[in-house]
């Protein structure tokens, strides 16, 4: 992807506006396919990060699922998902239930000190 538009891209994400976050997050899935390597895993690690700090439901299931496309596509590897773990469990509520399962295993193993 070309740089001017992936440094956008993250700016959205990291948006102060709760609709363009979960806009952005939900364009994950229209970019993946143009994401090199690199790019990928940083977007995976910047929503892993940001994730536990979300206070929108609606952008939560957004971030968990850009994760989820992300992985389908088999460029998850490398990202650290131990942030996740973060996750307040009176935030998680059942529409994001299926995504944190899914990544229950990534989840456990690098906060277990098997990343960095």
């Amino acid at each position: 992807m070309e740089s001017k538009y992936y440094v956008d891209f993250l700016r959205d994400l990291l948006s102060l506006d709760e609709a363009v976050r979960t806009e952005a997050s939900d364009r994950v899935q229209d970019y993946v396919n143009l994401l090199s390597g690199t790019q990928a895993r940083v977007v995976g690690d910047l929503i892993a990060m940001l994730a536990p700090h979300e206070g929108s439901r609606v952008a939560l299931e957004a971030l968990l699922h850009a994760l989820t496309d992300l992985d389908g596509c088999g460029k998850l590897e490398g990202v650290d998902l131990s942030p996740l773990g973060e996750i307040p469990e009176s935030v998680i509520q059942v529409e994001h239930r299926e995504y944190m399962e899914e990544f229950a295993p990534r989840i456990a193993g690098q906060s277990s000190g098997t990343a960095d």
